[in-house]
């Protein structure tokens, strides 16, 4: 195992709130330019900057990775200073913004068969390429800002990676969710030609034999580690997707990932924990850990982006907390359209609201934020996969996700929790 020069820098204590000084100043720069160019009420600049304050506290626990003059304050927040950041504050000047982020499915190729695949139990095929490319416009419009593309495995149908990414202007900032099979020299020099910012490779266990179990392709640690070196080589941010087991959070497993991240001058880490959802929807044992875990690993999220060096860590049981973000599903902050068209809240929800091979993407957009105007604090991956998985059973569907038709009589009755204290106080997402 190979180790490169570092190249990435991490800002914690006084160097991060130097940098958020900077930007705080940046934005308000810009908001008085346009107040004096008419672009902007007085009043309105003053609510915006309110909002983009109490925003940038809210991912203040994250540590700034830093990669070729672009800061990363947050893993899902584009890096500023580029265009595709403030495209993704542009929401902040709207009563009901819409979402930043979308995790795009361009393909359903794939050699890997991990048992938690969300996708696990999806039967359509790709989306013709002129419908996916109009719908991706679309999304921009819409106000997403972070394309995540995945597939599938995108490295597999790298034509299609290319094209989606030529369509896309620099309000985006483009990232590919990888195992990194079947990359090329070839294939990493077009995507980063086309603007390739990051990259998200998938690695949930620290001991290869174990991963290579998991995903049952032999030799697909080997594979993940080098292409997170490759693509870290030529400038991209790289990130370790990691969906640790029980077992593997108790036994030290995430700090050994943590670890091998560093190794290989990892920007992030990304803990995603259990899903009921595709391969595993249906599972009775508990798949996220329960309470002792999340609570371990919500101090890991804390502590180690207090550690200089140390990979930034982004750990859904702490950005998910009632206090921060909630659920941020159905288009509030983010959402998931399948490689067919099944335009979904979260890519953990197997139901869909529509689909763009069928409908424009706007009207199916505003569909789902009908039913999810007000973000709420519920983990919907949880508390509503056994209602999924009990709707599919009902109507005997063989496939996901459950289509709208069916779907309808679900989310128009399921309850979402408390309202998400945080966009109360920005005041945004208000009911007219």
């Amino acid at each position: 195992m190979s180790r490169r020069a570092s190249k990435t820098r991490f800002l914690t204590g006084f160097r991060k709130r130097l940098l958020y000084v900077r930007v705080a100043l940046h934005v308000v720069g810009r908001a008085a330019l346009d107040v004096l160019r008419g672009r902007m009420a007085p009043w309105t600049a003053v609510r915006y900057l309110r909002r983009a304050r109490l925003f940038l506290r809210a991912v203040r626990h994250s540590k700034v990775a830093v990669r070729g003059g672009r800061y990363k304050l947050h893993l899902y927040i584009p890096a500023y200073p580029t265009p595709a950041f403030w495209h993704a504050l542009e929401k902040l000047r709207r009563p009901d913004p819409g979402p930043v982020t979308v995790v795009l499915s361009m393909t359903r190729a794939c050699t890997y068969r991990c048992p938690h695949c969300y996708q696990a139990r999806d039967r359509g095929k790709d989306l013709p390429m002129e419908t996916l490319v109009k719908s991706a416009k679309a999304m921009q419009d819409a106000g997403v800002s972070l394309f995540d593309i995945e597939g599938g495995e995108p490295l597999l149908r790298a034509d299609r990676m290319d094209d989606l990414a030529a369509a896309l202007d620099e309000r985006a900032e483009i990232w590919m969710n990888t195992t990194g099979a079947k990359l090329t020299g070839e294939k990493l020099d077009r995507l980063m030609a086309a603007g390739l910012a990051g990259v998200m490779v998938s690695i949930h266990s620290p001991d290869a034999r174990v991963h290579d179990a998991f995903t049952r392709v032999p030799g697909s640690f080997d594979v993940a580690c080098e292409a997170l070196e490759e693509f870290g080589r030529r400038g991209a941010f790289t990130v370790v997707n990691c969906c640790p087991t029980p077992e593997t959070v108790r036994d030290g497993g995430v700090e050994r990932i943590l670890d091998l991240a560093a190794r290989y001058d990892c920007d992030f880490v990304q803990i995603i924990h259990g899903k009921q959802a595709g391969g595993w929807l249906g599972e009775t044992d508990d798949v996220y850990g329960g309470e002792d875990l999340i609570g371990r690993l919500r101090r890991l999220h804390v502590e180690r982006n207090r550690t200089p060096g140390s990979p930034s860590v982004s750990a859904q049981v702490f950005e998910e907390q009632a206090e921060l973000f909630g659920c941020t599903a159905g288009a509030v902050d983010r959402f998931y359209v399948g490689a067919d068209g099944e335009v979904q809240p979260c890519e953990f929800l197997n139901l869909s609201f529509g689909n763009v091979a069928e409908e424009d993407f706007e009207t199916i957009l505003a569909r789902m934020r009908g039913h999810f105007a007000r973000p709420r604090s519920d983990w919907l991956c949880v508390t509503q996969a056994g209602a999924i998985g009990a709707l599919i059973e009902k109507k005997g569907l063989t496939r996901t996700p459950v289509p709208w038709e069916h779907a309808r009589e679900l989310v128009e009755n399921w309850d979402r929790g408390e309202e998400t204290p945080l966009y109360r106080k920005l005041g945004i997402y208000e009911e007219p």
